[in-house]
């Protein structure tokens, strides 16, 4: 018998790949390619968690960083909840295929291993071109297929993978 938490995990996690997928795609379509950046994958993220249930935070602090200074607090760009279905998800825009995303995985990490059975994942947003050309590191495992919107020229799409705490 399945889990049904993991499958509205699953569930959740394929349609937000699928929306930004189509909603880049969209903002392309409206000439929008200046504007784009990884802030614009959040409205559209939190629409489709709160649209399926998941009681979400935003820019949540995230557990296990000593605060150095003003305006030094590390956040998590989403938590969600939903019948005992725990995760936070970081967010990240592939603009290369060398991509920053240590800070992201850190902090992925820490709050997993903060919050007993709690998941962590990151969401990769980019061309499809970058998406398939990336390796990304150990520790994580995508989760489900890639969803791409191959309407033109340029063609986006979006993994997830999940990350792995010792």
């Amino acid at each position: 018998m399945k889990n049904r938490d993991s499958d509205a995990t699953a569930d959740v996690l394929y349609r937000i790949k699928r929306g930004l997928a189509g909603y880049v795609s969209y903002l392309a379509a409206c000439e929008m390619n200046a504007a784009f950046s990884e802030y614009i994958l959040y409205e559209p993220t939190l629409r489709i968690l709160t649209a399926r249930g998941f009681s979400t935070q935003s820019e949540v602090e995230c557990p296990g960083y000593q605060r150095n200074g003003r305006g030094d607090v590390k956040r998590l760009d989403f938590v969600a909840r939903k019948n005992g279905n725990h995760f936070a998800l970081e967010m990240k825009w592939l603009r290369n295929t060398r991509p920053r995303i240590d800070r992201d995985l850190e902090k992925l990490s820490r709050y997993a291993e903060a919050n007993r059975g709690a998941l962590g994942f990151l969401c990769a947003f980019g061309r499809k071109s970058m998406l398939s050309e990336w390796l990304p590191p150990n520790g994580v495992r995508e989760r489900g297929n890639g969803v791409y919107a191959e309407f033109g020229k340029t063609k986006f799409g979006c993994r997830t993978y999940q990350i792995f705490t010792n």
